[in-house]
């Protein structure tokens, strides 16, 4: 599952100096300061409408360039940043005049800091995205405390034999087929060590091996991959579903998803496997690794524990009841329709229960990223509000209203390759997706498209970074292994980002009318 732990990847990376942060404290709010004071920019017009940018708005897309330029500079930790504008936004107003639905289904203004603050919470920690998380978050630590990961992947080298060639593809299915439903990082986790350990056992040197190269680079890939096939994949996924049904009122099922996010899945491996293959030939066809020696490795697991069994029994159960809760709900007449986030936490919770008990207190605690939850909740009010006062709808007419002109499969190429661009500065998939998914909402919205035409290439293309190695720490990790340099990992990260863009286009442009969830 793509980039959870978004805070110890940039530890990973380095901080940034002591003597930099107030300067860079300050640049952000000079910038905050110079757009408060600039004047309203002139209404644009669409059809007959005039789009307002107001001050609230104003004031919010202020709060949001300086959080981008935190981000990107690192002067402050991702979720304190988030945190921080997220409280500034009802002293500065921004949260005023919002209409929002009251428990008793009534409608009302926001007004004062109070009822701004408590609303502005509301919005972002009373979404129920915050279960799905914890629950993602324990489900993927049961595969890393287990050993059931290390299993899966000794057992895929049985399968798949010692030719370098077919281990580089290995690596590539096994991380985006655990990837769909376990965090990244974890996946990282379990490839990582037995990817070293076969390429210290052939003897190859690091940054000179091209098989290693190779290698390290699928271990970061093939989770990458993984992570857009099923709304539990990656972070921005779910966040992207829940934009979707409080903005555009349209509600995204697990099973839309995957009819999209799985072919786009299954289409990158092989194309990766190619790229990788055709920039860094092994130099070994054979690894000196026999199947008697991975074999060997598995007898030293022994047999399957009963804490492994209770994994595979819950993880069976929570994507059986996301993958056929539609036919449930069908079947109960709407008595049984459970949202992914119920989903999520149920499996979460069954994990420490008996008779299996996979989790304990100190391995349930040490598998959440409290810091990650922080980012993702703070950052979906800062998404929110964006949306609400209009500032959303003002950018995306303003410098992405000339491509509704375009024909459909052109205009999808062309969201894909903006938030490919965005991703380049922004270390976190998730504020990618915060970032872009309500503004291209409100472009749909302007200009009676489709919104989930736009939105889907959006999701899909947030996590797929691929081009720097601080992108994600998905892609630290095996970096820090020594065998791949930075110019190694961009230089094969340019060309699969082409070509995956022309993939992932073709796939929704192809799947989305065929599917019937959408027409051109």
């Amino acid at each position: 599952m793509t980039e959870m732990n978004e805070e110890q990847g940039s530890g990973i990376v380095g901080q940034k100096s002591q003597r930099r942060q107030p300067l860079y404290l300050a640049l952000g709010a000079g910038l905050f300061l110079l757009i408060y004071f600039l004047p309203p920019p002139p209404p644009l017009i669409v059809g007959d409408d005039a789009i307002v940018l107001t001050q609230a708005g104003k004031i919010c897309l202020g709060l949001l360039l300086v959080a981008i330029f935190y981000w990107i500079t690192e002067v402050l930790p991702f979720h304190v940043t988030a945190l921080c504008a997220l409280l500034l936004m009802p002293i500065l107003g921004v949260t005023d005049g919002v209409r929002v639905l009251a428990a008793d289904g009534t409608v009302t203004q926001i007004a004062g800091v109070a009822q701004g603050y408590k609303e502005i919470v509301r919005m972002s920690f009373g979404n129920d995205l915050i279960l799905f998380f914890i629950g993602i978050f324990l489900l993927s630590g049961a595969f890393t405390y287990t050993k059931l990961g290390t299993r899966m992947t000794l057992k895929m080298l049985q399968i798949i034999g010692t030719s370098t060639r077919r281990v580089i593809l290995g690596f590539l299915i096994m991380g985006a087929l655990i990837s769909m439903w376990v965090s990244d990082m974890g996946v990282v986790s379990i490839l990582l060590p037995i990817g070293v350990s076969i390429l210290r056992q052939a003897k190859c040197e690091p940054l000179k091996s091209n098989f290693g190269k190779a290698l390290m680079i699928s271990s970061c890939w093939g989770p990458v991959f993984g992570g857009i096939a099923t709304p539990a994949g990656c972070a921005p996924n779910p966040i992207a579903i829940s934009f979707m049904q409080s903005f555009a009122g349209m509600k995204i099922t697990f099973i839309d998803w995957m009819i999209i996010g799985v072919p786009a899945t299954i289409i990158l491996i092989p194309f990766g496997w190619i790229v990788l293959l055709l920039m860094f030939p092994p130099e070994i066809k054979e690894l000196p690794l026999t199947r008697e020696e991975i074999r060997e490795r598995l007898r030293e697991l022994g047999g399957l524990s009963k804490p492994e069994i209770g994994t595979m029994l819950i993880f069976s159960l929570v994507i059986f009841l996301w993958v056929f809760n539609p036919l449930l709900s069908r079947l109960s007449h709407g008595v049984i329709d459970l949202p992914i986030s119920y989903v999520a936490i149920l499996g979460g919770m069954l994990l420490f229960l008996p008779p299996f008990r996979v989790l304990n207190q100190d391995t349930g605690g040490r598998a959440i990223s409290w810091d990650s939850i922080l980012l993702l909740m703070a950052s979906l009010g800062l998404g929110m509000m964006t949306y609400h006062t209009g500032a959303a709808k003002w950018v995306a007419v303003f410098f992405l209203g000339g491509i509704t002109s375009f024909g459909p499969v052109l205009l999808i190429f062309v969201v894909v390759l903006v938030v490919i661009f965005i991703k380049l500065f922004l270390a976190s998939n998730t504020v990618t997706g915060i970032i872009i998914v309500p503004i291209l909402i409100s472009l749909a919205a302007s200009f009676n498209i489709h919104p989930w035409m736009l939105v889907a290439p959006a999701a899909f293309t947030s996590s797929l970074g691929i081009v720097l190695v601080t992108q994600t720490p998905t892609n630290i990790i095996p970096y820090t292994s020594g065998y791949f340099s930075i110019v190694d990992f961009a230089k094969v990260g340019v060309i699969m980002s082409v070509i995956m863009s022309v993939l992932v286009t073709l796939v929704i442009a192809v799947i989305g009318p065929i599917s019937g969830i959408y027409a051109f």
